[in-house]
């Protein structure tokens, strides 16, 4: 069957547009002039855009899906701002649970609240549950005395390395663990069922689609069953988004051994890159910078030993996976591009890449180019992180968050949300990269670090397929590539920026031709 999209305006790229689009057998057979391709195509469905702007489908290229799409049906604390609102909810929470059910959720941001919580003001409303809670960033948990004993983290516990247990004065864990000790609860807390994951998935997946994502590149998923749920949805053509699966640093030894390498996989189900931490979050005070945190002696924490980082980025890359590598300070980004310069930098389809990339030293930003290394960001997170980063970054904040900079010196660029972090909209990280502010901010932060809309676009589309080497068949609305499209009720280009922030701003999202989301097609 093919369809014809009629009655809209087709974007190409900077500058270029097209009357009408086909597509036939899920791939894009034809653009250009509507009258031409009625009568090449007479037997084409019309599909009605009323208006509307077709784009490319757009990717979420750094999300944490299952955790995002289990996160939903758990507590939630990301509008609290103080911690004595926090155990109001939590108590509340805790009084509609069965009496072998944890505590599980969380999303709060000690930077709302001023502080951090402790164990013994969780103890006292948890009402005997076990009770691990993440922080927004997810970086850091905040756990009771009977989670942690269920975890055996007592004050003899041993801080993993590249991790931190915050202990009392005595010695004692106060409830607060961070980086690579967060495993020691991790470890403990009941992982969702099977049918738990499906349902989950299946929720999240209509809520990505509908705002307008087609692709998403999930990385480094702390559920162990996230691939087995999405080949689940596979198998009965439930899968709607195209799924790059990123491989748990863990994992490294088994995927080598399984002969896993970036790309194994269909078209619907891929794996991608090797994730590995070099560092924390700068909202846990953790990102590994080269100068201290503003007012401390404290430069945060690198979560990886160097050599070892060497060792192991050497070892994906000969086994033919590429890397992910989160790096959100400068000392990490440094340390990052060393491995991966000692490791012979990008090569033909094996795409290294740099995930955060908040903060970066201005010599480091040519080493991109010249590595081949990949930025793939989250611009949502510049106007949502920034009176923190004016706090504990300073006059560093200049180059923070450097899109632009990156962008000038002709780095590719590719965009996510960081979902559960922020929200899995790519029109509101849009936004983020051309106003690089909130919608209620008097004034942009940084305005110089701005990109254009064709430049915000491309990062969440075209260059997000780059970053997977799937440029030939995803990100463009090109012939032979795939149909995965987006309609937008309103033409951006021809709109202010906060139309972006309309909610009902996607009509219709496609993929491989087939409309999978219809808020309004004529």
């Amino acid at each position: 069957m093919s369809v014809v999209f009629v009655n809209g305006r087709v974007y190409l790229g900077p500058g270029r547009s097209a009357e009408a689009l086909v597509a036939k057998h899920g791939r894009i057979a034809a653009v250009g002039d509507l009258g031409a391709l009625r009568r090449d195509f007479s037997n084409a469905h019309p599909i009605d855009m009323r208006g509307g702007l077709l784009t490319p489908g757009f990717a979420d290229a750094h999300c944490h899906f299952l955790w995002w799409a289990i996160q939903a049906t758990r507590l939630d604390l990301s509008e609290t701002t103080a911690v004595e609102a926090a155990l109001t909810k939590i108590e509340s929470h805790a009084k509609t649970l069965r009496e072998d059910a944890w505590i599980l959720g969380g999303k709060f941001d000690k930077n709302l609240w001023g502080r951090w919580p402790n164990r013994e003001e969780l103890d006292r409303v948890s009402r005997g549950h076990p009770a691990v809670l993440r922080s927004r960033d997810g970086h850091s948990r905040w756990a009771n005395s009977r989670a942690l004993a269920v975890a055996g983290v007592t004050r003899d516990t041993a801080t993993p390395e590249g991790g931190e247990i915050e202990r009392d004065a005595s010695g004692q864990p106060t409830g607060i663990v961070r980086e690579n000790a967060i495993r020691l609860l991790d470890a403990v807390i009941p992982q969702p069922t099977r049918d738990e994951v499906r349902r989950a998935l299946r929720s999240g997946q209509g809520e990505a689609v509908s705002r307008g994502l087609t692709s998403i590149h999930d990385l480094d998923n702390p559920m162990p069953d996230a691939h087995r749920g999405f080949q689940d949805l596979l198998d009965v053509g439930g899968l709607h988004l195209r799924v790059h699966m990123g491989i748990p640093h863990a994992r490294l030894d088994a995927a080598l051994d399984l002969g896993i390498k970036t790309g194994l996989g269909n078209e619907w189900l891929q794996f991608s890159n090797l994730k590995i931490f070099t560092d924390g979050a700068l909202g846990s005070q953790t990102a590994a910078l080269e100068e201290p945190y503003e007012g401390t002696d404290y430069r945060g924490v690198l979560t990886i030993d160097r050599a070892q980082l060497r060792t192991d980025v050497q070892r994906a890359a000969e086994g033919g996976i590429a890397l992910a590598i989160h790096a959100i300070g400068d000392r990490a980004v440094r340390v990052a591009l060393d491995a991966i310069e000692a490791a012979g930098g990008s090569r033909g389809r094996l795409r290294h890449r740099l995930e955060h990339i908040q903060l970066i030293r201005d010599d480091d930003v040519e080493r991109f180019v010249r590595l081949g290394v990949i930025a793939s960001m989250q611009p949502i997170h510049a106007p949502s992180d920034r009176d923190i980063a004016d706090r504990y970054w300073g006059a560093r904040c200049a180059r923070a968050y450097p899109w632009r900079s990156l962008r000038d010196a002709g780095v590719r660029l590719a965009f996510g949300s960081d979902a559960p972090v922020e929200p899995i909209d790519p029109l509101l990280g849009m936004y983020a990269a051309i106003a690089r502010k909130r919608p209620t901010d008097a004034r942009p932060w940084y305005p110089e670090q701005r990109i254009t809309l064709d430049d915000a676009i491309a990062g969440y589309t075209s260059g997000a397929a780059f970053a997977l080497a799937r440029e030939a068949e995803l990100g463009a609305l090109e012939v032979g590539k795939w149909c995965d499209a987006v309609v937008l009720a309103r033409d951006i280009f021809r709109e202010p920026a906060e139309t972006l922030l309309d909610p009902g701003l996607v009509r219709a999202t496609i993929t491989a031709g087939e409309v999978r989301y219809d808020g309004g097609l004529g």
